[in-house]
């Protein structure tokens, strides 16, 4: 298969929105076990509040939260008291439902099912709107990109966070390695940053936005194997009714314990950005 179609293929499998909405982000749970692995972080970035930093927030703007997920970011908003409204929206009615849960009673923050490429919102009527993580799981970028230019307001800003091209490198060779060493083929991509990584990100942003680009940097040094073992469950190839699951998370298991038997610890890397976008 030739590069140009590898990458569509790979395009085209973080952004299959049956799967996407009826599995990968049915519930919360497998994001949760992605998101759990960053308790090894040194040093520990809270990576929610270093991106809302950046767009120097007065506190009383309207923020549209687009893939908002599990509502984390929804979360810090509230704990740092945003006085202006806040809306999450997902794709899929699972994780909406996941968001809804772990807040509880401690926001009133409306929640709606929407695409990105469609935004439910008239044109200008947002201050602020936050695309984390999500981008590689929308068919259309571009076109989602200029729907954020137009319902964010002339003087508004966006927010984009994405993965560097090395961000879990160690753990992203490896995958394959196991994969191999049991016979099994590799697929296209097993890793969301080869479907889009900060730096094509940027170039796709600066179609429609003046770009600010920050990044950040740290080490995952994991002493048990079983987060590591929880990360590869959840991740989409998997999901998608790899027959030799059991074989792969086993495989998975023995050369994770084998490097932390021998050096401590498995050392992976995370590099990940923010594009504040005007």
């Amino acid at each position: 298969m030739s590069t140009e179609g590898q990458a569509s293929e790979t395009a085209a499998r973080w952004a299959d929105r049956s799967f996407l909405r009826n599995v990968q982000y049915a519930d919360a749970s497998n994001f949760a076990a992605r998101q759990a692995i960053y308790r090894f972080q040194q040093p520990r970035i809270a990576v929610y509040d270093w991106a809302l930093d950046l767009a120097r927030l007065s506190g009383n703007e309207t923020i549209l939260d687009v893939g908002c997920g599990n509502g984390g970011y929804l979360r810090v908003l509230h704990r740092r008291g945003h006085a202006g409204l806040v809306v999450g929206m997902d794709f899929s009615p699972g994780m909406l439902a996941s968001s809804r849960d772990a807040a509880g009673d401690e926001s009133s923050q409306p929640l709606v099912q929407g695409d990105a490429a469609q935004l439910p919102f008239a044109s200008g009527s947002i201050d602020a709107a936050l695309a984390m993580h999500m981008l590689y799981h929308v068919p259309d970028r571009a076109q989602a990109l200029s729907e954020l230019r137009r319902v964010v307001a002339p003087e508004g800003v966006v927010l984009i966070v994405l993965n560097g091209a090395q961000h879990n490198a160690q753990l992203n060779a490896l995958v394959p390695a196991a994969l191999v060493g049991l016979g099994l083929p590799v697929p296209a991509s097993t890793t969301m940053g080869s479907s889009l990584d900060l730096d094509r990100g940027a170039l796709l942003a600066a179609e429609q936005f003046s770009v600010e680009r920050h990044e950040v940097s740290a080490e995952l040094v994991v002493t048990e194997a079983e987060p590591v073992v929880d990360y590869v469950r959840s991740m989409s190839f998997v999901r998608k009714g790899l027959d030799a699951e059991g074989a792969l998370l086993g495989e998975v298991r023995d050369r994770v314990a084998a490097i932390i038997a021998s050096d401590g610890a498995v050392r992976i890397s995370t590099a990940m950005g923010c594009l504040v976008c005007r």
